[in-house]
């Protein structure tokens, strides 16, 4: 666990897309990426007869990344005045670089070695949907693309685009986006869509941005002090237990409820906790939230490894699957921070609006890695 101390005074947001991070926040992210790992790693376990779904309380970490993105827009629009145009670029400069470089870094393995990846081919058209973040169904019934993990982003691109559309009512902003998200569930939940993209944008997971959304608008009417504090700690604590439990305790709940809501108290608790003054201090845990993101999108080229190299081995007792989860969850890290540093954030500064890419006079590092926050920001 990462710990949590007193701060002098209560912090305020740093510098991130336009003002927006949080350090808990961010560290959020990075448990919230992390959760996503074991889920990727359950084929791993299973060569040791673990059952399939081990691992399924993993899922619930989109859940948290889903309410951070929609807090997180709130946050970052809230300071000053942006327009959709800028808005958008500034959420494709985020999302798309390294995305699509690991969306083509995929097609190209495919391309080379057919099956490497189940249920994944080296299809131009599929290839020409993933990168323009348009669902289409997979021959397991799947609408991911062809980088499995970019549904998330997906959702993450519809957000935005309405979150920009938003923008135009100034600071009514949040009363459309919330509008046509509340909408889009209760027509999928009346009319039962059958088509699969008209049951995508209707699954009631859409909500938790909207949960996002209100958590930010109300972000300055969160108590703090040291009882808001301890209260904050003991229901994000409960929540995170009912969270990692929904899969056992409730199979049949649809996970806006079972994971989405656990969520939303779990943030909301974060940011009470950072209110009062109580934030986490691990410079490990925030450098993991940074690279939340690279971990991401790359975590799956890990497991996927080891796990071969385990059955090509036939290392199947657990003493030796429970060491090379932990060696798996390391590289994961190592891979994450390493791709977040010298992939990732060249990329930002390379496609940021009004950057001069050529130019000596670049921002440092530490000062981009400030700057920016991945989609899942999201």
């Amino acid at each position: 666990m990462t710990a949590i101390q007193p701060s002098e005074a209560p912090s305020t947001p740093g510098p991130a897309d336009q003002g927006s991070i949080l350090t808990n926040i961010q560290v959020l992210r990075g448990l919230a990426a992390l959760l996503v790992v074991f889920v990727h790693l359950q084929d791993l376990v299973r060569l040791g007869g673990a059952s399939q779904g081990i691992f399924a309380w993993g899922n619930s970490g989109v859940d948290v990344f889903f309410v951070i993105s929609g807090l997180i827009m709130v946050q970052a629009t809230a300071r000053r005045p942006v327009g959709p145009a800028l808005f958008m670029r500034q959420r494709l400069t985020r999302v798309v670089p390294l995305y699509w470089l690991v969306t083509l870094g995929v097609f190209t393995l495919v391309w080379l070695w057919p099956g490497l990846f189940s249920s994944t081919d080296a299809d131009p058209i599929k290839l020409a949907k993933s990168l323009a973040f348009i669902p289409y169904q997979r021959p397991d019934g799947e609408l991911h693309p062809l980088v499995f993990l970019g549904w998330t982003l997906n959702y993450e691109m519809a957000f935005y685009l309405l979150f920009s559309v938003g923008l135009l009512a100034g600071r009514a902003r949040l009363v459309l986006p919330l509008f046509v998200l509340g909408l889009a569930v209760v027509a999928g939940l009346i009319f039962a869509p059958t088509t699969p993209l008209a049951r995508f944008y209707t699954a009631p997971v859409i909500l938790e941005f909207a949960g996002g959304m209100l958590l930010g608008a109300g972000r300055g009417r969160l108590p703090q002090g040291r009882v808001a504090a301890l209260a904050a700690a003991i229901a994000g604590a409960c929540a995170l237990v009912l969270m990692l439990a929904a899969p056992t305790l409730w199979p049949g709940v649809d996970r806006a409820v079972a994971a989405g809501l656990p969520a939303l108290v779990i943030v909301a608790a974060a940011l009470m906790l950072e209110k009062s003054g109580y934030v986490a201090k691990w410079p490990m845990a925030r450098r993991i939230g940074d690279a939340s993101y690279s971990i991401y999108l790359t975590h799956f080229f890990v497991t996927a490894a080891v796990t071969k190299l385990a059955a090509k081995l036939g290392m199947t007792s657990w003493p030796e699957l429970a060491g090379l989860m932990m060696l798996a969850f390391g590289l994961v890290i190592l891979a994450g921070l390493a791709v977040h540093y010298w992939v990732e954030l060249p990329l930002a500064r390379l496609f940021k609006p009004g950057a001069r890419p050529w130019s000596r006079d670049q921002e440092s590092p530490a000062k981009a890695k400030l700057a920016t926050t991945g989609p899942l920001d999201h």
